[in-house]
């Protein structure tokens, strides 16, 4: 059963990916300047390139408050529901910022 809810919620994951592509697409063409979503149609937040906000904490071995506050305040992540998203290429560019 536990396989079985992974799967499942993987599939949402995959799933709000493509609604806010489609978002993103859809503002893009009613040329609707300054929407929040545009930012979700840059490389950095490709599937690919986002983990979860503890694994990026252990990867980069940032605490979590502090990319927490780098996600809300400098562009790093997304929040899905209520969890954040963290973009791999921006953290690191934070990081050699330092």
């Amino acid at each position: 059963m536990t396989d079985a809810l992974s799967q499942i919620d993987q599939l949402i994951e995959a799933a709000r990916r493509q609604l806010d592509g489609l978002v993103a697409l859809r503002a893009d063409m009613a040329g609707e300047p300054g929407s929040e979503v545009e930012s979700f149609t840059d490389h950095d937040f490709a599937s690919c390139n986002l983990i979860e906000l503890p694994l990026a904490s252990q990867r980069f071995e940032v605490s979590k408050d502090t990319l927490r506050k780098w996600c809300r305040e400098e562009g790093c992540g997304v929040k899905r529901g209520s969890r954040w998203l963290v973009s791999v290429p921006r953290v690191r560019t934070r990081l050699d910022r330092k």
